[in-house]
């Protein structure tokens, strides 16, 4: 049977010790990163939403761009406009396809994808 230990975590932003219930060895790096996550200061609070937020983005753009390499560099670009190297990015993908990637005026990333279908005959 594995015995479970309480260690001690501290939040990287306020300071403050977390007892924490481990499973095994865990070093003291991961015991704080483990408290700063369950801390309820501002600081950890406004991390733990940064974090959510690019999950979510990352999930959005795996599920419209399966293919790996298209979807790193979409990410990328989405990095550039977190970060204010771009504005805003506008790509044009295939023939039917255009992706834009901006931030709103409350600071949230916006990504558009829009699809043109012509049907055309040619005969």
């Amino acid at each position: 049977m594995v015995e479970k230990m309480e260690k001690i975590g501290t939040c990287a932003y306020c300071g403050q010790t977390r007892a924490i219930e481990t499973i095994g060895e865990v070093t003291q790096a991961e015991l704080d990163v483990m408290a700063t996550e369950r801390c309820l200061c501002q600081e950890a609070q406004a991390e733990k939403r940064k974090k959510a937020r690019e999950a979510k983005i990352k999930e959005f753009i795996h599920k419209k761009f399966p293919y790996e390499k298209l979807a790193g560099e979409i990410l990328m670009l989405v990095d550039c406009v977190l970060d204010s190297t771009f504005e805003d990015v506008t790509i044009k993908l295939y023939k039917d396809k255009v992706v834009r990637i901006w931030k709103d005026s409350d600071n949230y990333i916006r990504i558009k994808i829009k699809r043109t279908e012509d049907d055309e005959l040619k005969a």
